[in-house]
């Protein structure tokens, strides 16, 4: 239904330009994006040396993980470093495919995993400097 007093526009009269490329906020996101990426790796990956290191040294009933507990339980050291691995490729993937459409995601999602890996890391040095 159409009011008195206005008219619908067709396609033919809009004068409007259509702006094509990447959204602005992901052209600058991309030069930082490697940093954030490899600082989510480097922090996960001090994590899971850290964990690796005090489960070897003090055993499993230290860690307050209760998830990472149950997968050491079930499947050993080796099940907690694959789950971290695959945890890992997963979020950096995500991460990845969704930075063009939505490119706060990478910057805050990449800022939530690497702050997760790195009180991880102090919890864990902090733990065996503790006992050590």
């Amino acid at each position: 239904m159409v009011r008195a007093g206005s008219r619908r526009m067709g396609a033919a009269e809009w004068s409007g330009t259509v702006r094509m490329g990447p959204d602005p906020a992901f052209v600058r996101v991309v030069p930082v994006a490697r940093y954030i990426l490899l600082g989510l790796v480097v922090t996960q990956l001090a994590d899971a040396a850290t964990f690796t290191l005090g489960v070897s040294r003090y055993g499993i009933a230290l860690e307050s993980n209760g998830l990472a507990a149950g997968i050491f339980r079930a499947a050993g050291l080796d099940g907690v470093l694959l789950a971290k691995a695959v945890v890992i490729i997963g979020t950096i993937g995500l991460l990845a495919l969704s930075s063009a459409r939505f490119p706060r995601l990478l910057v805050w999602g990449g800022a939530a995993a690497t702050a997760m890996g790195l009180l991880g890391f102090l919890t864990n040095t902090a733990s065996i400097l503790l006992l050590g």
